[in-house]
């Protein structure tokens, strides 16, 4: 799994960590969506969502639960909650 520059700067200016345990949800998650032939997937967590482009598995976004309240979602074709 990648992440686009854009994702880093977003968990870095949103204080959004990344264990270990996080990064494998994430990874399970992409691979659960690529079964289903998604391309572009929003997955949300307990503290935060992350846009993910998977055939490149590449994180493209990320935003915080407080920014979820403001976020409108687009260019996604599948969800994947965890």
């Amino acid at each position: 799994m990648n992440f686009s520059k854009h994702a880093r700067q977003r968990l870095f200016s949103r204080g959004i960590e990344l264990s270990d345990t996080r990064l494998s949800m994430l990874s399970h998650a992409i691979d659960k969506a690529a079964v289903k032939g998604s391309k572009d997937t929003l997955i949300l967590d307990d503290d935060a969502a992350y846009v993910v482009s998977v055939p490149s598995r590449t994180v493209i976004s990320a935003f915080g639960r407080d920014n979820l309240r403001e976020g409108v979602f687009t260019s996604i074709d599948s969800a994947v909650i965890l």
